[in-house]
């Protein structure tokens, strides 16, 4: 549910929340903080972007030719913002493919590859993240900076914008919530992302928890497998926002109050917002998001195995100190 309006921001934000490691936590923060959701697979239609006219001409004169752009001028209301509307959408996939998301295997060639998003990706090549619609935050869970259009990359370390945030979780725990997930035990199921019907038919072949454990912790293409030695460059560079699920999220998922003040006033400072940390710090929590399953600190402990815990110390025992975690 999303909170009374705040102000809506100028700039443009991007967090990069690894799967499973608490994206509806930043999601409501930066709902709170007023801006408009883009990038994950559910978002409901209040927490979308809302376009003016002048954004909306702006992003149709990015993607639409010179035919499309005239007969926009003669449409009337409804049919004006039913062609902004596309070109939106168009550009918001072009980026994502700029920014490297692995989008044929989550939703098909077919769905990727129309004819208005390769036109957008062809007029808007050269074009800066600036030129997409503020006061937008777009949520993505990787930013592997060697996929990344280098043109974006540039245009990140000479201006510093768009603000990146990086939110992570100990990854045992992540381990444990992505089996939850794609094993469909929340409310609302797995997903919509193909490759994810995979992992769940796979899952469900397996007879226990432990089982399932023992098979997402050997599979290399098990999702997120390599997620955190590909972020540590979002964790080590020092204009980039750091947050943790564990501090966020606050003494309703077995954290503290105090850690979840100081991480939400570290991101209010982050993007120079002047909003008051205590009121948003009792936003985040929710039970009623779309992944959510228990939402806790440490639940690994209460289900790995000796063996589980020797896997993973063979799979990615290095990042636990890495990140802070033991």
């Amino acid at each position: 549910m999303a909170t009374e309006a705040a102000a809506r921001p100028t700039g443009r934000a991007i967090v990069i929340s690894i799967m499973k490691s608490g994206t509806h936590l930043m999601q409501e923060l930066m709902v709170a903080l007023g801006y408009g959701i883009y990038g994950q697979a559910r978002i409901t239609p209040d927490l979308r972007p809302v376009l003016d006219e002048a954004t909306r001409r702006r992003v149709a004169a990015l993607v639409l030719d010179e035919k499309a752009l005239a007969e926009l001028e003669s449409s009337d209301e409804r049919g004006f913002i039913e062609a902004t509307d596309r070109a939106w959408r168009a550009l918001a996939w072009a980026w994502q493919i700029r920014l490297g998301m692995p989008l044929i295997a989550r939703y098909g060639r077919a769905v990727i590859e129309t004819e208005l998003v390769e036109q957008a990706r062809r007029r808007s090549a050269s074009s800066d993240f600036a030129e997409t619609p503020s006061g937008v935050c777009w949520i993505l869970s990787e930013l592997d900076v060697h996929k990344v259009d280098g043109h974006f990359l540039e245009e990140w370390v000479c201006t510093g914008e768009p603000r990146i945030i990086f939110n992570y979780r100990d990854p045992r725990d992540v381990v444990l919530s992505m089996i939850n997930f794609l094993a469909g035990r929340t409310a609302q199921g797995y997903g919509n992302y193909n490759d994810f019907a995979i992992f769940n038919r796979i899952l469900q072949a397996k007879g226990s928890l432990e089982e399932q454990l023992s098979y997402a912790l050997t599979d290399p293409s098990f999702p997120g497998y390599r997620a955190y030695e590909n972020a540590l460059w979002l964790l080590n560079h020092p204009n980039v926002c750091k947050v943790s699920f564990e501090e966020l999220v606050g003494p309703q998922g077995g954290g503290s109050a105090t850690a979840q003040l100081a991480a939400v006033r570290r991101v209010l400072d982050f993007l120079g917002s002047d909003a008051d940390p205590e009121v948003l710090a009792d936003r985040v929590y929710r039970r009623d998001a779309f992944s959510f399953f228990k939402g806790q600190i440490g639940s690994w402990r209460e289900v790995f195995t000796p063996q589980h815990v020797e896997l993973f110390r063979k799979r990615s025992g290095d990042v636990l100190p890495l990140y802070g975690y033991r």
